[in-house]
């Protein structure tokens, strides 16, 4: 008796133990959408998140403040450097992509489009959060070590080279790792390539899935 007891109470913190590791998802919702306009008709348009998370109002206010600073350099930039003779139209939202109470991903997406110019700039940038601290994570910090060897500069090549993206003639490989990442519902680590980086405009913003989840 005194034995099945034990193992119940070992199982019980056990329980308790995963249940408490298991944290909940942020909760992620639409913030203020912001609207910058200048005399010759201008605009830039920024709809960017509002996170919270559970228990945790530090984090939360950390992931949200990282957003509110890159609207306000959107916003800097887009009053310094807007031309009064040519109308620019800017636009810049989030999609997230991992959500699941560990790590937070997001992609940072938007476009310029100057008038009369042929076609519009636009861009892909993947942001990571640790959920219960609120920190900014680097892909580095995220790699299982198992998967150390599938992350060199080599093999980041490689993957790139054998994709299905028409790359650029001048393209010879990257000579540096790459910064630009995100998670995927999967965990999986994606590195993203922008406009004419390594590929022609046609070919568009290049998407690496590296095929191995974040630890």
């Amino acid at each position: 008796m005194i034995k099945q007891k034990f193992l119940m109470a070992v199982c019980s913190a056990l329980l308790i133990g995963s249940m408490a590791l298991a944290a909940s998802p942020a909760a992620v919702q639409d913030a203020q959408k912001a609207v910058y306009t200048r005399p010759n008709g201008s605009t830039l348009t920024v709809q960017y998140p509002q996170v919270s998370v559970e228990g945790n109002l530090a984090a939360g206010q950390a992931i949200t403040q990282y957003f509110l600073d890159e609207q306000k350099k959107a916003e800097q930039f887009f009053q310094k450097e807007g031309r009064d003779d040519m109308k620019m139209t800017e636009e810049k939202s989030y999609a997230v992509t991992l959500n699941d109470g560990k790590y937070l991903s997001f992609i940072d997406q938007g476009y310029i489009y100057l008038e009369g110019a042929a076609h519009p700039t636009s861009w892909k940038t993947g942001v990571t959060f640790d959920v219960q601290t609120g920190q900014r994570l680097n892909w580095q910090d995220l790699i299982r070590p198992q998967d150390a060897k599938d992350f060199t500069l080599k093999r980041i090549n490689n993957k790139i080279t054998l994709s299905a993206y028409k790359l650029s003639s001048y393209f010879n490989g990257l000579t540096e790792l790459p910064s630009n990442y995100y998670l995927d519902g999967k965990r999986n680590i994606h590195f993203l390539f922008g406009q004419y980086e390594i590929a022609p405009y046609a070919t568009g913003i290049v998407d690496i899935d590296m095929g191995k989840p974040a630890k």
